[in-house]
């Protein structure tokens, strides 16, 4: 991870606050103004006070000033009041609508390994942890950052003025400054070290927590008697990142105190000084009240830099997390101007060349030199036990994944030469896991708005998709919404009725190469064997790869490609590899013989129940 320093992430965040509010700069530099002149003219009151007593002003021109001066110190702390308020606003503003934004949109478009490895989800939580609340990371930092810059200037003010009066003051006030700095750097030190722990253990806290919330998890925490392990995990990782917060805590006190006790000594030293020189005539009254007050000043200055920049440093860490995190690499866009057009509507051929692939977190390729040319129009069937690297093949096809090594070519085009939005409209893809999203069944299906949707299209597909009778049923047919998040009258559609709504969006997608892995895996044998039926019409002229455990279930392919620890290991029609006697005939007959034995246990069972 790159570690930025706290002047490089304030140039980044500010940049990014100017694409909330051109004037969020200029507002931040006037409600820093405000916050150095208030304490200056809080000094100066005490002083115009002395000064108008020892003078023996009339009491009218006392009252006049009085008013005066502190109607003006109060017209001030209200500009800084509404404008610290509004400043606060904007924070807040900056880390929801473009920092969360932000995050939320590299998500989207991240490369999917990112997603699926460890570390890449490591990397996420920790970048939502910077903009979790408004007292960590982000807004922290844009709450210490202006308070930092304020205490250093008027730190460099009151040192100059004290410099002037009295030499040995200041070189007290920063020696006694500089051993509490010392201390405070071995302290804060310690603290540091630990924020890293005690994000790790949020994270892993936050983990069982939103797990055990869950609804998919539910009916395997009861079934499988889950509870103890969730509680388990909550409570322990509950004390660990308890005793952190302690632990913090109390490190984040000992510099607080280091700064009361130095700050003690240093005011009655340098107190003790200036009482000496008003006793030997050296000041005056007015003079004394108001170097009272600048030291009182030079203090608070001082704490405010030590605390602030504390925080600044705490801040930073977690900005880097989430700049981390932005950095990570994108989902190829492709570099090239390429013409799809005649690709969309002829056949294509996909040629898979010295195609290696390894995970991230992984040392052993998954996919190693694989070679394959599909022609035109042919139906592929990728097949091998679990593991064996199928479904990587079909993400590396859908450039989900960036092959190691080889590449993947189009009619003679690299997939990463195509524009990523171009290239997806080459692509139809359905995936054995199943996700729901809160849209229409007809915006499920087109993934398109409704204004958009061909409806001669939307309907021919259903019908081929084997869905028309159960939409036909719904109220409000295909405008009825999936789930019920988004509208109250949303359903909840099965396993298998879910993955023949995934089938229509295949279709409704009309491209001309097809994925499916497993596509019948929460289908019904009668829905599975329709199907395989209309299988050849669905993927007529176009290339199709259908990926499956269940040999039989490929035997109306043009050819079969038997994948063993990611290489080929042999390639035929059914026939031809049943003929070969080799791995897949040898599978073919274990998957055989233990659905005869099924039948005939079956055929025995009910035998006996008729007995």
């Amino acid at each position: 991870m790159k570690k930025y320093s706290i002047y490089q992430n304030a140039k980044y965040i500010y940049s990014q606050a100017k694409t909330l509010d051109k004037t969020y700069i200029i507002r931040m530099i006037v409600t820093i103004l405000f916050q150095l002149i208030i304490p200056i003219v809080a000094t100066f009151i005490p002083t115009v006070v002395v000064y108008l007593i020892t003078s023996n002003v009339q009491i009218s021109e006392f009252i006049i000033v009085i008013s005066i001066v502190v109607g003006g110190y109060t017209l001030l702390t209200f500009l800084n009041t509404f404008m610290a308020h509004n400043l606060d606003l904007d924070n807040t503003m900056l880390r929801t609508g473009t920092f969360f934004v932000n995050l939320s949109n590299k998500t989207l478009v991240t490369g999917y390994e990112n997603l699926e490895s460890e570390e890449g989800k490591q990397k996420l939580n920790l970048a939502i942890g910077s903009i979790w609340s408004n007292w960590t990371g982000i807004e922290l930092y844009l709450k210490r950052f202006p308070v930092f810059i304020v205490s250093l200037i008027g730190l460099i003010l009151y040192s100059g003025y004290i410099l002037s009066i009295n030499v040995w003051i200041i070189v007290l006030l920063f020696v006694m400054t500089v051993i509490n700095i010392v201390l405070n750097i071995y302290a804060r030190k310690y603290e540091l070290s630990k924020v890293d722990t005690l994000n790790k253990n949020r994270t892993k806290l936050r983990y069982y927590q939103d797990e055990s919330k869950k609804l998919v998890n539910g009916k395997d925490i009861r079934i499988y008697n889950l509870e103890d392990w969730f509680y388990r995990g909550i409570k322990t990782f509950t004390k660990k990142y308890s005793s952190n917060v302690l632990k913090q805590k109390l490190f984040y006190f000992l510099p607080n105190l280091s700064d009361s006790v130095f700050t003690i000594l240093r005011d009655i030293l340098a107190y003790s000084i200036l009482v000496m020189m008003a006793i030997n005539g050296e000041i005056g009254i007015p003079e004394f009240t108001f170097m009272i007050g600048i030291i009182t000043g030079f203090s608070v200055w001082l704490q405010q830099i030590s605390s602030s920049h504390g925080g600044l440093k705490e801040a930073n860490i977690s900005i880097n997390h989430f700049r981390d995190y932005i950095a990570m690499d994108d989902l190829n866009s492709g570099n090239k101007s390429i013409d799809i057009s005649d690709l969309l509507h002829d056949s294509v051929d996909v040629k898979f060349d010295k195609l290696s692939f390894t995970y991230p977190s992984s040392s052993t390729p998954t996919i190693k030199n694989f070679n394959l040319h599909i022609k035109k129009g042919e139906r592929i069937a990728i097949v091998g036990i679990n593991g064996a690297g199928k479904t990587t093949i079909a993400k590396l096809l859908s450039r989900l994944y960036k092959p190691t090594t080889g590449d993947i070519h189009i009619n003679g085009i690299s997939i990463q030469d195509f524009d990523r939005v171009d290239y997806y409209k080459l692509v139809g893809s359905i995936f054995q896991d199943v996700n729901i999203f809160a849209f229409t069944i007809a915006q499920a299906i087109s993934g398109q708005s409704i204004d958009e949707i061909d409806y001669d299209l939307l309907w021919k597909v259903i019908e081929q998709a084997g869905l028309k009778e159960k939409i036909d049923s719904l109220p409000d047919k295909a405008e009825t919404y999936l789930t019920q998040e988004i509208n109250e009258n949303g359903i909840m559609l099965s396993g298998g009725e879910m993955q023949k709504v995934m089938l229509a969006r295949v279709l409704y997608k009309n491209a001309p190469i097809i994925i499916l892995d497993e596509p019948t895996a929460a289908l019904d044998p009668m829905a599975e064997q329709e199907l395989y039926m209309q299988y050849k019409e669905l993927t007529k002229d176009k290339i199709s790869i259908f990926i499956s455990h269940r040999l039989a279930s490929t035997q109306f392919c043009d050819r079969i490609v038997f994948v063993e620890d990611g290489e080929i290991q042999e390639i035929g029609t059914h026939k031809e590899l049943l003929k070969k006697n080799g791995k897949y005939a040898y599978m073919f007959g274990i998957q055989s013989q233990y659905y005869k034995e099924n039948i005939v246990e079956e055929g025995e069972h009910n035998e006996q129940e008729n007995i």
